[in-house]
């Protein structure tokens, strides 16, 4: 073999491995390169999780308060004020929802405070006819209780002017304390069916709030139902979407049945 083939020989094998190493080092770096991609996009997306689910579970504390807002409205011990500052400062979380949550997500909440704000101003109404029967109501009673008591300090006055010792002077005034005895006992009589009335608009419109406050959170709750079924997908939850309406459903049903029946129950008696 000649100094020139041999040379020939050694170039080519030379060349071989240099391309070889050259081929073998790209493929090292595409490999490395991809699998930092990979590995950049899954740190993104696990942060983008982190933040939607930190976000999501604030969101559910919000919403939390819009049912219980809604059912607040029957509660006679909560004055609207008291209503209404139970909402407040309640809004963040819907801006944070918007920015990082998917439009179906963002349009069922939106749904659920569209509802949220429209209901809420119905029951408001009927709350504050509520109050002003629960007002008059109270007036009547309040001008009972004056009547009752004027009565009976009426009573002890003929009383003591009956007495053995009593002075001819005060015995004089008998039969005038009498009148008025009779003037204040016709006019409790003529208060009841008055009272009476006014008590049964104050406890028919109660009831009839609370039915409508039950029906307002069992609604609204469907609407949260409906956000959850899209949250979860967004985190990966898994959740038999069906079932879990339906047995959503199946439960405001039924509690609402029942209040039903307790109601019922009320106005038989």
């Amino acid at each position: 073999m000649s100094a020139w083939e041999a040379a020939s020989i050694w170039i080519g094998a030379a060349g071989s491995g240099l391309v070889g190493a050259v081929i073998g080092g790209a493929i090292a770096y595409l490999t490395t390169r991809q699998q930092l991609r990979h590995a950049s996009s899954e740190a993104k997306l696990a942060r983008e999780h982190a933040l939607k689910r930190e976000v999501y579970f604030e969101a559910a504390e919000g919403v939390a308060r819009g049912g219980e807002y809604l059912g607040g409205f029957s509660d006679i011990r909560l004055t609207t004020q008291q209503l209404s500052e139970m909402l407040r400062g309640n809004t963040g979380w819907v801006y944070k929802v918007h920015a990082v949550g998917d439009l179906a997500t963002i349009k069922t909440l939106d749904q659920a405070n569209e509802f949220l704000a429209t209901r809420s101003l119905d029951l408001m109404v009927a709350r504050v006819q509520l109050d002003t029967l629960r007002s008059a109501a109270e007036a009547v009673q309040e001008r009972a209780t004056q009547l009752g008591t004027h009565a009976q300090q009426l009573v002890a006055a003929l009383q003591a002017m009956s007495a053995p010792n009593a002075t001819p002077e005060a015995r004089a005034l008998t039969p005038g304390i009498t009148q008025d005895i009779r003037a204040a006992q016709v006019a409790l009589t003529d208060l009841i069916p008055e009272h009476e009335e006014a008590t049964k608009r104050r406890d028919l419109a109660h009831r009839n709030l609370i039915v409508e406050c039950m029906k307002a959170v069992a609604e609204y709750d469907r609407f949260l139902a409906q956000a959850n079924v899209h949250v979860r997908r967004e985190l990966g939850l898994p959740l038999d979407t069906d079932d879990y309406l339906t047995h959503m459903k199946q439960t405001s049903d039924r509690v609402q049945a029942r209040l039903k029946e307790v109601l019922d129950q009320f106005d038989a008696e």
